[in-house]
């Protein structure tokens, strides 16, 4: 609704208020057009009674026409093979994690396993989607805010630590494109679950009015094995050998190249990619990442730069002058990014954070080129990292703990 007038948002309102007060003063009454709540372990049944019936390419026709997919073909989900998905979880099926908006229904570790399993995961990818899954649910991520915005913002997952060498999840060369399986079906399932289970349908839960190719699903790595610096979960309070997934509500990444090897240059190039003139990064009050190339990570830390050092540098350059801006978008910034504005000198800046230490910053990419890359996050989202961890809380150094626990039970 944000770029609709005032006198249109009044008319559209109206429009439905009848059908609004119908809603919450009918009282005791049934509404013929809502099915009989079901268990969710009835709808499993009754999803695997339906498959019985179709083979081959009759699987994604039909699950297709029931607007199930994302327009890709699936792997059906059959009985077996959610099993296989679930013996890589301690917690048992039908515990619920929260409720996902924009339908806000109840997820299910089973709802997960079905929509991993035909998103093509492997079953020791599971323990990654549900931690991912988890981290969305939290408030601080605003999945609600993600899914039905106008904005092309979609959901990435990044994974640290030893879990995401195990699982080859790749951190290297083409990281947000082709080629690795892990990557793809990972956050392939991460949108088939805010598609089957959360409602973000496009033109219906999902009003995105451009989208990008991230929402077909993203997952990275960490390419810690060439980084100068410390991990990113580490530096936000984890053990070297704890594995993790952060979750970030991100718009396509945007590459930035600077040709010079000059520290100063390379940190003045970030800072312009970061608050570049109509970017996310403008507008929101949010927690972006920054993906720094090893090539360019090298020339940083040989010009001294540590990655508080880098924040800092770019998180000063990259603040902006608010009169640049058309009256009507100045007001916007002013409103979304109200705890980033200040008056300097008389002059009303903008910064692209609340404090430098709400960018995040990690290594990867491959050794190819001077790249790197600014993933400009949607408003009022933040950065979340959780630990792979068994239900009781415990980090889990390898997946395979998983599977030797099913043949120990």
């Amino acid at each position: 609704m944000s770029g609709v007038p005032v006198e249109e948002a009044r008319r559209r309102a109206l429009a439905v208020r009848e059908e609004i007060v119908a809603g919450l003063t009918s009282v005791g009454e049934r509404n013929p057009a809502v099915a009989e709540p079901v268990t969710v372990a009835a709808k499993a049944e009754g999803l695997y009674a339906d498959l019985a019936d179709v083979s081959g390419q009759g699987v994604d026709d039909a699950f297709y026409d029931r607007q199930w997919t994302d327009g890709l073909p699936i792997v059906a989900p059959t009985e077996a093979r959610v099993r296989a998905m679930l013996a890589f979880t301690d917690l048992d099926p039908f515990t619920v994690l929260g409720n996902m908006g924009p339908s806000w229904s109840t997820t299910t570790v089973h709802h997960v396993a079905v929509n991993a399993v035909m998103a093509g995961c492997r079953p020791e990818y599971f323990p990654v989607v549900l931690t991912g899954i988890q981290a969305i649910l939290d408030p601080a991520f605003n999945l609600y805010g993600v899914q039905g915005t106008t904005n092309p913002a979609g959901v990435m997952l990044l994974v640290t630590g030893p879990i995401a060498r195990e699982l080859k999840i790749n951190g290297g060369n083409n990281l947000f494109g082709q080629g690795w399986r892990a990557n793809g079906t990972i956050g392939r399932a991460m949108r088939l679950c805010m598609i089957n289970i959360g409602g973000g349908r496009p033109g219906v839960g999902d009003m995105s009015t451009l989208g990008n190719p991230n929402k077909w699903g993203s997952c990275i790595a960490e390419n810690e094995g060439v980084s100068p610096w410390t991990p990113f979960h580490v530096e936000r309070g984890f053990a070297t050998e704890v594995s993790t997934v952060t979750a970030v509500a991100t718009a396509a990444p945007q590459n930035v190249i600077e040709m010079s090897a000059d520290p100063d240059a390379i940190l003045d190039t970030l800072a312009g990619g970061l608050t570049s003139r109509g970017s996310n990064g403008t507008y929101f009050d949010q927690e972006p990442m920054i993906v720094i190339s090893p090539v360019q990570a090298r020339q940083l830390a040989a010009g001294g730069y540590d990655k508080p050092a880098i924040r800092r540098a770019v998180w000063e350059r990259a603040k902006f002058e608010l009169s640049r801006y058309h009256p009507t978008a100045a007001r916007a910034i002013r409103e979304w990014k109200a705890r980033m504005v200040r008056i300097e000198g008389g002059r009303e800046v903008a910064y692209p954070t609340v404090r430098p230490e709400d960018i995040g910053i990690i290594v990867a990419g491959g050794e190819s080129g001077p790249h790197s890359a600014i993933l400009a996050t949607f408003n009022g989202t933040r950065l979340i990292t959780r630990a792979i961890a068994r239900s009781d809380g415990t980090a889990v150094g390898s997946v395979e703990e998983f599977r030797a626990t099913e043949a120990g039970a």
